[in-house]
């Protein structure tokens, strides 16, 4: 037998997870009634997030539009607030 036809049953169940954490996730989503500016990625330090966070909430604030940033940090959890 061939050491991939082995690996097919746990592709199965690796795809189940998948389908049931999106569907968890789309039941978390909420509705809001101003606009979201997500800025992010996979990677942690260095890709120059910060600064264009900066840069949109500066532009932003010369168009006269309200302007919040909130950064939950690395590793941070939920509950912690500064």
């Amino acid at each position: 037998m061939k050491p991939l036809k082995i690996l097919y049953p746990f592709s199965f169940l690796y795809y189940l997870g998948f389908i049931i954490s999106q569907r968890i996730k789309k039941n978390r989503q909420k509705r809001l009634s101003c606009k979201v500016i997500s800025v992010g990625n996979i990677t942690v330090g260095g890709t120059g997030k910060t600064p264009t966070v900066i840069f949109i909430a500066e532009l932003l604030k010369s168009l006269n539009k309200k302007v919040c940033v909130i950064s939950r940090g690395y590793k941070s959890s939920i509950n912690s607030r500064q």
